[in-house]
């Protein structure tokens, strides 16, 4: 391992011994690594507490709580038990190095000790820790891209399949002549066809955004854009959907308000959060969209609706990528629970933050914050 690299590792040697541990740290700082110090067990956990180390050289034997027993109460701490303890010790009786494994401990150096020994085992074990740690974030990513490819698989199986032969189904029977054109149920079908075939087509809108986001191949491009204006084209979008609920929807935004983001993504978070508000909205209710210019001159985006609200138990769930909430709406209204997880992964990444206000029966507003322009 490079010199230049080591900095970015954290090493803490504990010892009662001052002159140890100007040895110790002398030897290390000169290869490169970052040392923090201490001399007995209340030392070490304030420090571990307020820091992020990678190995810890512990002393045996020390006033207090000796190094045995430290690595012990390490080991069931959640936080620390994954950070490797190397023992200094004089110890060097079987039954006292069998103790210190027993303990948590991955390896000793017996004192005196020598620099290049030191030296030696302590850039082994950096080294197995950073394999370690790549080997985490191997494994996460994998999770992931499964996590994703499971999604997909489920989406296209039933959340698409579906609606493809509901609509295939209505198309064969008016093909086949069994309805007189003009008549009311040949009206209605053309209507069901044209409603599933909207709401496939917003689903797969979706599916590729949120799949292009999970892989990494979605850029942001930022640019300045009035706010009205896309809440203009937004509700226009929506206005049919919610039409046919009877649902009343309004905009309340300046003129000159703008933003700064890119303009598909930021429109797909207000397209989403509007289509949710008008899924859960009963017939006759009311949803809008508004937005103003908060405190530090950020900007403050609200959706809100007169809708059927959401327990504190439904709550925890949202934007959540397990256990992804996908409820019908007031209208039977089908859902893959991708919009929300679009939401959160697109106002991320504008640096935005999401806040939820709802109760049951009294409806819901999801307010979006995004810094100044």
């Amino acid at each position: 391992m490079e010199r230049s690299g080591k900095t970015q590792f954290s090493i803490l040697v504990v010892d009662d011994n001052k002159e140890n541990l100007k040895v110790v740290s002398s030897f290390l700082k000169k290869e490169g690594y970052r040392i923090a110090l201490a001399l007995n067990a209340d030392d070490a956990m304030n420090i571990l507490e307020e820091n992020e180390i990678d190995l810890i050289l512990l002393d045996v034997m020390m006033p207090g709580i000796d190094g045995f027993t430290l690595c012990r109460n390490l080991k069931k701490d959640e936080k620390l038990s994954d950070i490797p303890v190397v023992f200094l010790t004089a110890k060097t009786e079987t039954s006292d190095l069998v103790e210190g494994f027993d303990a948590g401990g991955v390896d000793y150096i017996t004192k005196p000790f020598q620099k290049e020994e030191l030296v030696a085992r302590v850039n082994n074990h950096i080294e197995l820790t950073q394999a370690r740690k790549k080997i985490m974030q191997q494994a996460e990513h994998i999770q992931k891209i499964n996590r994703t490819k499971d999604r997909l698989y489920s989406v296209i199986a039933h959340d698409i399949r579906s609606p493809f032969s509901n609509i295939s189904m209505l198309i064969s029977t008016l093909a086949d002549g069994y309805l007189e054109p003009g008549s009311e149920e040949y009206d209605e079908i053309l209507q069901s066809i044209n409603r599933s075939s909207q709401e496939t087509y917003a689903l797969l809108e979706n599916l590729l955004q949120w799949t292009r986001s999970q892989t990494g191949n979605l850029e942001v491009l930022p640019e300045e854009f009035y706010l009205k204006e896309m809440m203009g084209n937004v509700i226009r979008v929506m206005e049919p959907v919610a039409n046919k609920k009877n649902i009343q929807l309004y905009q309340d935004v300046n003129e000159q308000l703008t933003m700064k983001g890119d303009t598909n993504m930021i429109r797909s978070v207000f397209q989403n959060l509007l289509s949710n508000a008008i899924k859960f909205t009963h017939e006759g209710g009311k949803a809008g969209i508004q937005a103003s210019s908060g405190k530090d001159n950020n900007i403050i985006v609200e959706v809100t609706d007169s809708g059927i609200g959401m327990s504190e138990e439904h709550l925890k769930k949202l934007f959540v990528d397990e256990g992804q909430l996908t409820t019908r709406g007031t209208g039977d209204e089908k859902g893959s629970g991708l919009g929300l997880l679009l939401v959160k992964d697109f106002v991320s990444r504008h640096k935005g933050t999401i806040e939820v206000d709802s109760k049951p029966e009294k409806g819901t507003t999801i307010r979006l914050i995004f810094p100044p322009v």
